[in-house]
């Protein structure tokens, strides 16, 4: 994950922070349809070579110790294959509530919504689609340590579910953190993220 982070300054007004980033997605688990269960595994290569559109980013707008922020990831799957043309498209929107308790440990709480839309479509243009959607309620921190004066250990994580949405969700992100000026920053790290959903609704 390469982030350029445009980071507001703590101070007791507002501040407004936007950041695009990168993210080198691969994707494992189980997929399942009705009774029948196929495993996923799809490293960066495979998501590269079948990716028509992604967008990413984050935007935070802060008042004193209290902050919203908006987490956002779309992309866009396509592929075809003997006649059979597939698209997917997933979005993933966060927008959480938190509050800095000290420079070192943050809070939030908020929800994670989720979308996955998919179309199978053949050679004479007959075709399946369908969409699924949910909420997950999520609870987490930021916690961050620094290492000298521009760097610094950080860790996202949080925990969610809780059978409104997906059964357990949850979400690791550590990384590093340069603040090369009072404007800007850049970030590298490693996002894990869980989720165990299933719906007997529709197809």
């Amino acid at each position: 994950m390469l982030p350029s982070a445009s980071r507001a300054e703590e101070t007791n007004k507002w501040t407004f922070a936007v950041t695009p980033y990168v993210l080198f997605v691969g994707m494992s688990g189980d997929l399942s349809i009705g009774r029948l269960t196929a495993p996923v595994n799809f490293g960066f290569d495979k998501v590269w070579d079948n990716l028509e559109f992604t967008a990413m980013g984050t935007v935070r707008v802060g008042y004193g110790p209290w902050a919203l922020t908006t987490d956002v990831i779309y992309m866009g799957l396509g592929t075809s294959r003997n006649g059979l043309t597939v698209d997917m498209d997933q979005w993933m929107v966060e927008p959480t509530i938190s509050y800095r308790v000290s420079k070192y440990f943050e809070p939030y709480a908020g929800v994670r919504y989720n979308n996955l839309s998919a179309e199978i479509s053949g050679p004479l243009g007959h075709g399946l689609s369908g969409t699924q959607e949910w909420w997950d309620p999520v609870v987490g921190a930021n916690l961050s340590l620094p290492l000298g004066k521009n760097f610094s250990l950080n860790v996202q994580g949080d925990i969610g579910g809780f059978g409104v949405g997906s059964d357990l969700a949850w979400q690791a992100y550590p990384y590093f953190g340069w603040q090369f000026a009072k404007w800007g920053s850049l970030q590298l790290g490693y996002r894990w993220l869980y989720m165990d959903y299933e719906s007997d609704n529709g197809r």
